[in-house]
Protein backbone atom coordinates (compact mmCIF):
# COMPACT_ATOMS: atom_id res chain seq x y z
CA UNK A 1 0.00 0.00 0.00
CA UNK A 2 1.30 3.20 -0.82
CA UNK A 3 0.25 6.69 -0.10
CA UNK A 4 -2.36 7.70 -2.39
CA UNK A 5 -4.30 3.78 -1.56
CA UNK A 6 -3.84 4.56 1.71
CA UNK A 7 -5.33 8.25 1.64
CA UNK A 8 -7.75 6.65 -0.10
CA UNK A 9 -8.63 4.24 2.31
CA UNK A 10 -8.61 6.60 4.91
CA UNK A 11 -11.21 8.85 2.76
CA UNK A 12 -13.61 6.25 2.64
CA UNK A 13 -13.81 5.46 6.54
CA UNK A 14 -14.12 8.47 7.50
CA UNK A 15 -16.91 9.27 5.40
CA UNK A 16 -19.07 9.51 8.80
CA UNK A 17 -17.52 12.42 9.53
CA UNK A 18 -18.40 16.36 8.58
CA UNK A 19 -17.10 17.18 6.01
CA UNK A 20 -15.10 19.71 7.15
CA UNK A 21 -13.63 17.60 10.16
CA UNK A 22 -12.88 14.95 7.34
CA UNK A 23 -11.04 17.87 5.17
CA UNK A 24 -9.00 18.65 8.72
CA UNK A 25 -8.04 15.10 9.40
CA UNK A 26 -7.13 14.24 5.48
CA UNK A 27 -5.29 17.54 5.48
CA UNK A 28 -3.36 16.62 9.05
CA UNK A 29 -2.13 13.13 7.35
CA UNK A 30 -1.09 14.79 4.24
CA UNK A 31 1.36 16.62 6.17
CA UNK A 32 2.16 14.04 7.79
CA UNK A 33 3.27 12.26 5.18
CA UNK A 34 5.02 15.50 3.17
CA UNK A 35 7.13 15.40 6.49
CA UNK A 36 8.32 11.71 6.40
CA UNK A 37 9.06 12.15 2.44
CA UNK A 38 9.20 10.01 -0.43
CA UNK A 39 11.43 7.72 0.91
CA UNK A 40 10.03 7.06 4.57
CA UNK A 41 6.46 6.37 2.89
CA UNK A 42 6.40 2.83 4.06
CA UNK A 43 7.71 3.55 7.35
CA UNK A 44 5.10 6.12 7.88
CA UNK A 45 2.76 3.58 6.89
CA UNK A 46 3.66 0.93 9.26
CA UNK A 47 3.92 3.88 11.87
CA UNK A 48 0.34 4.71 11.62
CA UNK A 49 -1.42 1.55 11.26
CA UNK A 50 -4.17 0.29 9.28
CA UNK A 51 -6.50 3.29 7.97
CA UNK A 52 -9.45 1.68 9.53
CA UNK A 53 -8.03 1.91 12.71
CA UNK A 54 -6.75 5.29 12.43
CA UNK A 55 -10.01 6.17 10.91
CA UNK A 56 -12.09 4.51 14.14
CA UNK A 57 -9.93 6.60 16.50
CA UNK A 58 -10.74 10.13 14.80
CA UNK A 59 -14.53 8.67 15.11
CA UNK A 60 -14.32 7.63 18.61
CA UNK A 61 -12.69 10.99 19.94
CA UNK A 62 -15.39 13.04 17.35
CA UNK A 63 -18.12 11.28 18.88
CA UNK A 64 -16.51 12.01 22.68
CA UNK A 65 -16.44 15.44 21.86
CA UNK A 66 -19.17 16.07 20.36
CA UNK A 67 -21.88 13.96 22.55
CA UNK A 68 -23.31 16.34 25.32
CA UNK A 69 -22.82 15.30 28.83
CA UNK A 70 -25.73 14.12 31.01
CA UNK A 71 -27.42 13.94 34.46
CA UNK A 72 -26.79 10.93 36.35
CA UNK A 73 -30.00 11.48 38.43
CA UNK A 74 -32.01 11.83 35.52
CA UNK A 75 -31.02 8.53 33.47
CA UNK A 76 -29.21 10.08 31.21
CA UNK A 77 -31.23 13.32 30.00
CA UNK A 78 -29.37 16.07 28.50
CA UNK A 79 -28.63 18.95 30.44
CA UNK A 80 -31.14 21.87 29.45
CA UNK A 81 -30.39 25.66 28.96
CA UNK A 82 -31.83 26.36 32.14
CA UNK A 83 -29.64 23.59 33.85
CA UNK A 84 -26.30 24.82 32.41
CA UNK A 85 -26.53 28.07 33.20
CA UNK A 86 -27.44 26.89 37.47
CA UNK A 87 -24.37 24.36 37.05
CA UNK A 88 -21.95 27.22 35.35
CA UNK A 89 -19.58 29.00 37.86
CA UNK A 90 -20.92 33.15 38.33
CA UNK A 91 -18.75 35.82 37.56
CA UNK A 92 -17.22 37.80 40.13
CA UNK A 93 -15.71 41.11 39.76
CA UNK A 94 -12.28 40.73 40.52
CA UNK A 95 -11.44 44.53 40.64
CA UNK A 96 -10.16 46.35 43.73
CA UNK A 97 -13.02 47.60 45.78
CA UNK A 98 -13.72 51.51 44.66
CA UNK A 99 -13.88 52.31 48.82
CA UNK A 100 -10.89 50.72 49.04
CA UNK A 101 -9.24 52.37 45.81
CA UNK A 102 -10.82 55.53 47.38
CA UNK A 103 -8.88 55.29 51.11
CA UNK A 104 -5.33 54.31 48.82
CA UNK A 105 -5.84 57.28 47.58
CA UNK A 106 -6.11 59.52 49.93
CA UNK A 107 -3.72 57.93 52.07
CA UNK A 108 -1.43 58.19 49.21
CA UNK A 109 -1.89 62.25 49.08
CA UNK A 110 0.45 62.90 52.13
CA UNK A 111 3.37 60.79 50.86
CA UNK A 112 2.92 61.35 46.91
CA UNK A 113 2.59 65.59 46.89
CA UNK A 114 5.77 65.92 48.71
CA UNK A 115 7.04 62.75 46.86
CA UNK A 116 6.24 64.89 43.02
CA UNK A 117 7.64 67.80 44.77
CA UNK A 118 10.92 65.98 45.44
CA UNK A 119 10.76 64.90 41.87
CA UNK A 120 9.72 68.19 40.21
CA UNK A 121 12.95 69.62 42.52
CA UNK A 122 15.32 67.18 41.36
CA UNK A 123 13.90 67.55 37.39
CA UNK A 124 14.47 71.45 37.66
CA UNK A 125 17.87 71.09 38.39
CA UNK A 126 18.65 68.77 36.11
CA UNK A 127 17.32 71.45 33.47
CA UNK A 128 18.98 73.68 35.34
CA UNK A 129 22.37 71.97 34.99
CA UNK A 130 21.82 71.42 31.11
CA UNK A 131 20.92 74.90 30.82
CA UNK A 132 24.23 76.08 32.06
CA UNK A 133 26.06 73.22 29.88
CA UNK A 134 24.70 74.25 26.50
CA UNK A 135 25.42 78.06 27.48
CA UNK A 136 29.02 77.15 28.21
CA UNK A 137 29.30 75.04 25.22
CA UNK A 138 27.61 77.82 23.29
CA UNK A 139 29.77 80.45 24.54
CA UNK A 140 32.84 78.49 24.21
CA UNK A 141 32.28 77.00 20.28
CA UNK A 142 30.21 80.11 19.16
CA UNK A 143 30.89 83.14 20.64
CA UNK A 144 34.97 82.79 21.01
CA UNK A 145 35.45 82.26 17.43
CA UNK A 146 33.09 85.26 16.74
CA UNK A 147 35.00 87.64 19.06
CA UNK A 148 38.35 86.76 17.65
CA UNK A 149 36.99 87.19 14.14
CA UNK A 150 35.24 90.17 14.84
CA UNK A 151 38.40 91.43 16.72
CA UNK A 152 40.86 90.87 13.38
CA UNK A 153 38.64 92.28 11.21
CA UNK A 154 38.33 95.51 13.49
CA UNK A 155 42.11 95.75 13.80
CA UNK A 156 42.58 95.74 9.90
CA UNK A 157 39.77 97.84 9.49
CA UNK A 158 41.67 100.45 12.06
CA UNK A 159 45.12 100.25 10.67
CA UNK A 160 44.03 101.84 7.26
CA UNK A 161 43.14 105.12 8.95
CA UNK A 162 46.68 104.88 10.65
CA UNK A 163 48.55 105.18 7.83
CA UNK A 164 49.92 108.55 8.51
CA UNK A 165 52.39 106.99 11.25
CA UNK A 166 53.48 103.52 9.40
CA UNK A 167 54.47 101.76 12.49
CA UNK A 168 51.56 102.15 14.07
CA UNK A 169 49.54 101.41 10.97
CA UNK A 170 51.90 98.59 10.39
CA UNK A 171 51.74 97.18 14.02
CA UNK A 172 48.03 97.35 14.00
CA UNK A 173 47.50 95.52 10.46
CA UNK A 174 50.14 92.80 11.54
CA UNK A 175 48.05 92.43 15.03
CA UNK A 176 44.22 92.31 13.05
CA UNK A 177 45.58 89.75 11.00
CA UNK A 178 46.87 87.63 13.50
CA UNK A 179 44.05 87.78 15.73
CA UNK A 180 41.93 86.73 12.23
CA UNK A 181 43.79 83.86 11.56
CA UNK A 182 43.53 82.68 15.22
CA UNK A 183 39.90 83.18 14.77
CA UNK A 184 39.73 81.23 11.49
CA UNK A 185 41.81 78.77 13.06
CA UNK A 186 39.70 78.18 16.47
CA UNK A 187 36.52 78.33 14.40
CA UNK A 188 37.50 75.21 11.71
CA UNK A 189 38.81 73.49 15.11
CA UNK A 190 35.40 74.28 16.92
CA UNK A 191 33.45 72.89 13.84
CA UNK A 192 35.75 69.96 13.70
CA UNK A 193 34.52 69.37 17.48
CA UNK A 194 30.82 70.31 16.98
CA UNK A 195 31.02 67.34 13.95
CA UNK A 196 32.98 64.92 16.32
CA UNK A 197 30.98 65.58 19.93
CA UNK A 198 27.98 67.49 19.01
CA UNK A 199 26.00 63.96 17.92
CA UNK A 200 26.71 61.26 20.02
CA UNK A 201 25.87 64.13 22.79
CA UNK A 202 22.57 64.88 21.48
CA UNK A 203 21.81 61.30 20.96
CA UNK A 204 22.87 60.14 24.28
CA UNK A 205 19.99 63.28 25.67
CA UNK A 206 17.74 61.74 23.74
CA UNK A 207 18.35 58.28 25.06
CA UNK A 208 18.40 59.43 28.40
CA UNK A 209 15.24 61.10 27.82
CA UNK A 210 13.51 58.48 26.28
CA UNK A 211 14.45 55.98 28.58
CA UNK A 212 11.76 56.26 31.79
CA UNK A 213 9.15 56.12 28.40
CA UNK A 214 10.79 53.00 27.05
CA UNK A 215 10.38 51.48 30.61
CA UNK A 216 6.75 52.25 30.97
CA UNK A 217 5.94 51.16 27.72
CA UNK A 218 7.41 47.84 28.26
CA UNK A 219 5.94 47.57 31.79
CA UNK A 220 2.70 47.94 29.68
CA UNK A 221 2.99 45.73 27.08
CA UNK A 222 3.79 42.60 30.06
Amino acid sequence: MNRNEYMAALRRALSGLPDEERANALRYYEEYFDDAGPENEGEAIAGLGAPESVAAQILNDYRELTVPPHRPETGGASYTAAGEAANSPKRRWRGINPWLLALLVLLAIPVGIPLAAAVGGVLVSVLAVLACIVLVVFIIFAVIPFVLLVCGAAFIGVSFFLWWTPASAVLTLGAGLAVLAIGILVTMLMIKLCTLFIPPIFRGFVAILRWPFDKLRGAMRK
